[in-house]
């Protein structure tokens, strides 16, 4: 006889669960990152640009950089600029193997008394640190940090100002000044959208079959599983369907 609920408690030993498993890796974009978390950056200092790929994506791959649209030297994963030069300024962009070409993220090199640094990118729920970076033994007054001409506050200690986690309203131009002098104003862009570049969508059937008399009957019991694993996290969701009911265990059909 049939069961018209879901029973919460099953014999499992009475049933076969049978999986049918389909993977579909999707062209993955790779990401690129600085370290230092920083830009624009004086002549003569050092950063280094990585191409961060899916661990499933990793393997014996082949990258490729780009500066502002044209290939440059490098095949490594990293990308080590030093020393900077002005000449190094422009919008980077690496490929990991056949992967599509990343986004492309800003460098710049310029050799003025007083820039205003920030990470390369900054998305919605990042916390925000700016830094107030001058030429060595030039000042080492506290800066003064402005949003919008607008002053914002100046850091606890050192050169570098702790916003805190951000919104996108904390978009703006910013700069710092020390003693006389006044960066160059830098507009910073805080996105909406995360940084989700490398999806691997897994899709799972599975269908629960029951032991009978004559062999081996559904029960019905469709399960549809899907995950989404990014970069920066994973996504699950699960899905049941029911055909018109359920077998109780231990009871055949009638």
């Amino acid at each position: 006889m049939l069961s018209s609920r879901f029973l919460s408690t099953i014999q499992l030993y009475s049933y076969i669960p049978v999986c049918i498993c389909f993977i579909y890796l999707s062209a993955f974009r790779p990401v690129i990152s600085f370290s230092p978390n920083w830009t624009p950056i004086f002549t003569g200092e050092s950063v280094t640009l990585s191409c961060n790929v899916a661990p499933t994506a990793q393997g014996n791959l082949g990258y490729s950089w780009y500066r502002d649209g044209q290939r440059i030297p490098g095949d490594q994963q990293s990308l080590v600029i030093q020393p900077a030069k002005v000449t190094d300024s422009g919008d980077y962009q690496c490929q990991a193997g056949a992967s599509e070409r990343s986004d492309s993220i800003r460098l710049d090199v310029n050799s003025n008394w007083l820039i205003l640094q920030a990470p390369p990118a900054v998305y919605e729920g990042d916390s925000l640190s700016l830094r107030c970076h001058s030429w060595s033994g030039y000042d080492t007054r506290k800066p003064v940090f402005y949003k919008d001409n607008k002053a914002i506050g100046s850091p606890v200690s050192g050169s570098e100002l702790q916003i805190g986690r951000v919104g996108v309203t904390a978009s703006g131009t910013y700069r710092c000044e020390k003693k006389k002098s006044s960066s160059d104003g830098k507009y910073i862009l805080v996105s909406g959208e995360t940084q989700l570049k490398a999806n691997i969508l897994l899709f799972a059937n599975i269908r629960l079959w029951k032991k009978t008399r004559l062999g081996y009957s559904t029960t019905g019991l469709d399960m549809h599983l899907s995950l989404l694993s990014a970069m920066l996290g994973f996504i699950y969701s699960i899905r049941t369907t029911r055909d018109e009911g359920i077998f109780s265990p231990g009871m055949d059909s009638q």
